[in-house]
């Protein structure tokens, strides 16, 4: 099976991901809707500075603090070993963030083609996928630092089975602030019932296309 999540979109606005993750939208930053995030794009993040939510730009690839150059990067985290593998352990435990999104994607085989379906969750609304953010300081000799993070994937739950054995980790609101402090919550599967999924356009495959069409009907 390959990685998941590889792929997601946002297409909300700046003011309405402000009020659901209650950040002040003063000290974001500027974001337009987009259908096809790919990985190394830069994409908005909630996490804690000083004890109060922001929203803050991080490159989607996690690179660890101690890594000699950018090609570790990695943009997903199994739950299952996140605390204890070196690459991820030290950010699950002191750096946390929230990764809004409003579907994300994953791709069915179909002989030679590739068939891409979006999962959403409540109708369509924004959720959050769990999320470790990290600093590293750019390769020696050059000052060139990068905050970086990566998705939390668990186990599919029934909905997502039927393309993926993985799904990212997706919180449920309340258990937003215990994620951010960095405290227990459960990186286990959403639930089904709350979450649709259906095909759409093959245009998304690419993943330098944007726009409607990456979530309308196959055609």
């Amino acid at each position: 099976m390959r990685c998941m999540c590889g792929r997601y979109n946002l297409r909300s606005p700046m003011s309405v991901l402000a009020k659901q993750f209650q950040v002040d939208l003063q000290k974001s930053f500027e974001w337009e809707p987009r259908y096809n995030i790919p990985p190394t794009a830069t994409i908005p993040a909630v996490r804690l500075n000083e004890g109060k939510r922001e929203l803050a730009p991080l490159k989607w690839g996690l690179i660890p603090s101690w890594a000699k150059d950018a090609k570790l990067a990695q943009i997903n985290a199994r739950g299952d070993t996140v605390a204890t593998k070196p690459m991820f352990r030290y950010a699950y435990k002191k750096r946390r963030c929230l990764i809004p999104a409003t579907g994300y994607y994953e791709w069915l085989r179909e002989g030679k083609d590739k068939q891409p379906f979006l999962y959403e969750v409540d109708g369509g609304k924004p959720f959050a996928m769990a999320g470790i953010w990290e600093w590293w300081g750019g390769p020696e000799g050059e000052i060139a630092p990068v905050e970086s993070c990566a998705i939390i994937t668990t186990n599919a739950n029934e909905l997502a089975s039927e393309v993926h054995d993985r799904m990212p980790v997706i919180l449920d609101a309340a258990d937003y602030d215990t994620w951010l402090r960095c405290e227990e919550v459960p990186l286990v599967p959403f639930a089904s019932d709350r979450m649709t999924a259906r095909p759409v356009n093959r245009y998304l495959n690419k993943a330098g296309n944007e726009g409607e069409q990456c979530v309308a009907a196959p055609g």
